[in-house]
């Protein structure tokens, strides 16, 4: 009998062993699957796959999961997870730039979804509805990430570019208050989700639900309401009839690439198109001209300059074969007159370009600047060049916010041995930039009078800060027209060709359409690769040069001319035909104020999480 027990002992301990591996696997297997719900629906709510319904209940699954997780330590564990795999999957295209800056990116990002699972976890476990919570928390971490490195991508408002009316309210809110809204959504959700599967503690009441419905309505009647009065305003005049030049050239580290005098020559040939019509002014892409065709260079005295700053000059201009210390310095100045020269026979026939269309020419290149005390050297800047029928550019916008690790390395001026440790970890061939230290504006005629032209360079325009800088110039918007020069050629396909877009380019394309709503500007885009399009002040993309057969991964590059312009001109001449572009008159709130409804978001989720932290438990004890 007594071996019997003790027979019996053990098998019954197993059992309930093996019952508990069980349930926890169990527990496991439905936070991942919750997890990855959100991942799957996030990613196919935005361009280019374009199912944005999904965006009013993407977050639900994991904003579950994270309030019902018996332990903090797995809710944190299955939002980390979830965000690296989301950001691995949706930022595929940096592979073929930078491996490492690629799984850098995604370990940072990650940390966003950790913090809203950090935040949210509290405030719905003590009583907050999630319709106000999931909105405060993910819109207030949305502003977050557009500082520090910067990565304003893939915003929940993002999702809806093309719903024309929903997005109108950017110009009070920038693009903040259609994500908030599209917050409350998936917060109403999972308020529905927690009063029918939630154990008892935590279950929502059904008053809740029926408040959080209304607010929801109340808001998108709002939304749809203002819209409509924003897109029934009569506040256009006829802007410049422009030419935009896509080439189609891509760009690597490895492999060989088209010189910057090839690029050109075919813009060149290529802009030659547009002498059948009354063109106002001519785009190109970002990095087409040679370096360096900005007047500092142009018109720089070798035989007179200074020993150390000739030497800072072939230094700037990479000549390792004349940084040799037994080089003569007649043969430096020799050389580097002689490639002067070189650059001013390309401006000349940028200058004839604008002289036989008889309009400007706004161009990307890099350009050499020497900077004085107190470190006397020669800086490269990525820039936009305004050539106004003349060799000479007699305007430069420089960029101001070059790409993090990309084209600028942190800490250049103010901690040089962390510089030098991360420039390490950057290519050597992805030559770092400067940032620019002025917000340079064009003019341009116009029938209605002046036009200002602003130019943000590539990636730099995603950020509404910077835009509404641009536009506006001490309480006055001084800006009709945003010009985005990018070269987008870094992520297409790697070769053979035909080499194909990724879901970058749609993706960078759908960000501009808030840009022009915000502050109530058109938007031109010229990119190498695509996709070159034109947007009007209501956000919508009136005309593109899209790859073939669409805008998304698979799509050929295609090598077009775009021609805006009120006249049929362009059907004889065989170029993509688009409507004029057109100056809108109307101020937007946003531009006068700036962020300051995100930034009142963020307040209110930080105090909210602290006033959830340190409110005593109404429910189950957080496990450790």
């Amino acid at each position: 009998m007594q071996r019997a027990q003790q027979k019996t002992g053990p098998s019954v301990g197993s059992a309930d062993s093996a019952g508990a591996r069980t349930i926890r696997l169990g527990r496991w297997w439905a936070m991942a699957t919750l997890g990855g719900l959100t991942v799957g629906m996030l990613t196919l709510c935005f361009a280019p796959w374009g199912h944005w319904p999904l965006a009013y209940v993407a977050l639900a699954p994991l904003a579950v999961a994270v309030a019902m997780a018996r332990r903090g330590r797995s809710a944190l564990l299955t939002a980390a997870a979830a965000g690296l795999v989301y950001w691995l999957v949706n930022l595929y295209w940096l592979t073929w730039v930078t491996p490492l800056g690629y799984g850098a990116a995604c370990v940072y990002l990650c940390l966003f979804w950790l913090a809203a699972a950090v935040m949210l976890r509290p405030m719905l476990r003590r009583g907050w509805p999630a319709w106000l919570a999931v909105p405060l928390v993910w819109v207030g971490l949305e502003y977050l990430r557009a500082f520090g490195v910067g990565f304003p991508w893939n915003y929940l408002a993002h999702s809806q570019y093309a719903r024309t009316p929903l997005i109108q309210i950017a110009d009070l809110t920038g693009q903040y208050g259609l994500s908030f809204a599209v917050g409350m959504v998936n917060g109403l959700v999972v308020d529905v989700a927690l009063g029918r599967l939630g154990p008892e503690w935590l279950v929502v009441r059904r008053r809740r639900i029926v408040v959080g419905a209304a607010a929801c309505a109340v808001v998108f009647v709002g939304i749809v309401g203002y819209g409509a009065f924003r897109l029934g305003q009569e506040t256009h005049s006829p802007g410049p009839r422009v030419g935009i030049v896509q080439r189609a050239i891509p760009t690597s580290l490895v492999g060989p690439n088209k010189s910057l005098e090839e690029m050109l020559q075919e813009h060149l040939i290529a802009s030659t198109a547009f002498r059948d019509g009354d063109c106002d002014l001519l785009i190109w892409p970002e990095t087409i001209l040679p370096i360096s065709m900005n007047p500092e260079i142009l018109e720089a005295d070798v035989a007179g300059m200074d020993g150390e700053r000739l030497a800072g000059l072939v230094h700037a201009f990479r000549w390792v074969f004349l940084q040799d210390p037994g080089i003569p310095e007649a043969q430096r100045r020799k050389e580097l007159a002689a490639y002067i020269d070189y650059l001013r026979k390309w401006a000349g026939m940028v200058e004839r370009i604008s002289q036989g269309l008889d309009c400007p020419v706004l161009a990307g290149g890099s350009t050499l600047h020497y900077q004085g005390e107190p470190h006397n050297e020669w800086v490269l800047r990525n820039s936009a060049l305004w050539f106004d029928r003349s060799w000479r550019a007699e305007r430069i916008y420089s960029k101001m916010h070059p790409v993090p690790f990309s084209e600028y390395v942190p800490m250049k001026y103010t901690y040089r041995p962390v510089y030098r440790l991360l420039r390490r970890f950057v290519p050597e061939q992805m030559v770092q930039v400067d940032p620019g230290r002025q917000w340079t504006r064009f003019e341009l005629a116009a029938p209605d009078g002046p036009v200002g032209v602003a130019a943000p360079i590539c990636y730099e325009g995603t950020f509404a800060r910077l835009c509404r800088h641009m536009v506006m110039d001490d309480g006055r918007k001084v800006v009709g027209i945003l010009a985005n020069l990018s070269n987008d050629g870094w992520f297409v396909t790697p070769p053979p060709d035909p080499q194909k877009l990724s879901a970058e380019h749609a993706q960078h394309l759908a960000s501009y359409c808030f840009r022009a709503v915000e502050n109530r500007v058109a938007v031109l885009r010229a990119v190498n690769t695509g996709i070159s399009a034109s947007i009007d002040s209501d956000g919508r993309i009136v005309a593109m040069l899209a790859g073939r057969p669409g805008t998304g991964p698979g799509s050929v590059m295609q090598t077009g001319r775009l021609w805006l312009t009120d006249s049929d001109a362009g059907d004889r001449a065989g170029l993509t035909v688009g409507p004029r572009v057109l100056v809108d008159s109307r101020v937007s709130v946003y531009s006068q104020v700036g962020d300051v409804f995100a930034v009142s978001v963020l307040v209110v989720a930080v105090l909210a999480t602290g006033w959830a932290c340190l409110r005593r438990h109404t429910g189950l004890e957080d496990k450790p």
